[in-house]
């Protein structure tokens, strides 16, 4: 009943959600004047508003290419302050501080009307609140992907740019030519040693964005003891995430076995990089993780929901990555939690990425 419940208000909201779009369509999705070539625009900002590690993470590749082969354009990223403090570290541009995403923040982004001749926000689904934002921003190009319904992105990218990778590096040469491929920016972390060499080491990471993408604490211990069951051999190492510190010590003591680790309470994305920069493996449901890991060349086993499209947009960009996929939702309005597969799945796919271990 409860289930059914949550389904009905789940889907409630989503009609609530297309007719506030419809509403705000009528009032605000118009095409935005020019007056200068794309080509030559001097200012560029970044809609990041949704604080999204894995976005941040990926938009580094624009911002980069950019300040290489365009420095004469100014880039800004509008964005809250966790997101913040990649960017700053990665590539040093312009921050412009914002609230969370909503109506009021978006009211707000008019104080920078005509600040920016363009704005880039790449989402493959459209809300009335980016809509609500990108008419106070005012720019006169709005770069966008699958938006050609909305006259207000006057700039649509390809659909063959599906990867997030691919739509970022699309962007930058519409201002310059830039290579077909490139590294994404990292932020700096210490290169000293804190793993134990003599054994494989794994990187764990047991938490998502959302609820659902998130072991619970049964979960976690079930799964970190089949682990330590059938791969005597490794030493885990759990990633520290803010918020989820009691959750990973009481863990830990749970556990009580010296191959599970905590090697620090205190979270941070340099912690995090260093630590993956030295495993042998990482596993992790969470698509920040899964590009961290890219960047860094260590191999990756990643938990995915059973959404192609998701998939195609943020699947790992390494050789070196194997996927085990959560089974399909029974419903539309249905979801699905992350530790929903087969160990045994998991298990083969560990075995093949480290065979040689």
């Amino acid at each position: 009943m409860l289930k059914k419940l949550k389904q009905f208000n789940r889907a409630l909201r989503n009609k609530q959600k297309k007719l506030k779009l419809r509403y705000y369509c009528q009032r605000f999705d118009k095409a935005p004047q020019t007056t200068v070539p794309l080509r030559d625009i001097k200012s560029l900002a970044l809609l990041r508003w949704d604080n999204k590690l894995g976005d941040a993470i990926m938009s580094g590749l624009l911002i980069q290419m950019l300040q290489r082969y365009r420095p004469d354009i100014q880039v800004s990223v509008i964005t809250p302050s966790f997101c913040a403090s990649w960017f700053e570290q990665s590539t040093q541009c312009n921050i412009i501080p914002c609230g969370k995403r909503g109506v009021k923040t978006a009211r707000a982004f008019s104080q920078y009307r005509g600040q920016f001749d363009a704005v880039v926000e790449l989402g493959t689904s459209f809300d009335f609140k980016e809509l609500l934002a990108l008419h106070e921003l005012g720019a006169a190009y709005n770069i966008g992907f699958n938006k050609e319904s909305h006259p207000i992105f006057n700039v649509c990218l390809p659909h063959d740019h599906v990867h997030f990778k691919d739509r970022y590096l699309a962007v930058a040469k519409l201002f310059c030519d830039v290579p077909d491929s490139a590294d994404i920016p990292l932020i700096p972390y210490s290169t000293s040693t804190i793993v134990d060499p003599k054994t494989t080491t794994v990187a764990i990471n047991l938490f998502g964005s959302s609820k659902y993408r998130q072991f619970s604490k049964t979960e976690a211990y079930k799964l970190l003891n089949l682990w330590l069951r059938d791969f005597p051999q490794d030493t885990l190492y759990l990633i520290p995430v803010p918020g989820k510190i009691e959750f990973l010590k009481e863990l830990v003591t749970e556990l009580e076995n010296p191959r599970v680790q905590l090697l620090s309470e205190t979270p941070s994305l340099a912690f995090s990089l260093q630590l993956l920069s030295q495993v042998d493996l990482c596993v992790t449901p969470d698509t920040s993780v899964v590009h961290m890991a890219s960047a860094l060349n260590t191999p990756i086993l990643a938990i995915y929901a059973d959404d192609p499209r998701n998939f195609q947009e943020w699947h790992p960009l390494s050789d070196k990555a194997e996927v085990v996929f959560n089974p399909p939702a029974k419903g539309r309005n249905d979801r699905v939690y992350v530790h929903d597969f087969e160990w045994s799945e998991l298990k083969q796919k560990r075995e093949s990425l480290l065979s040689s271990h």
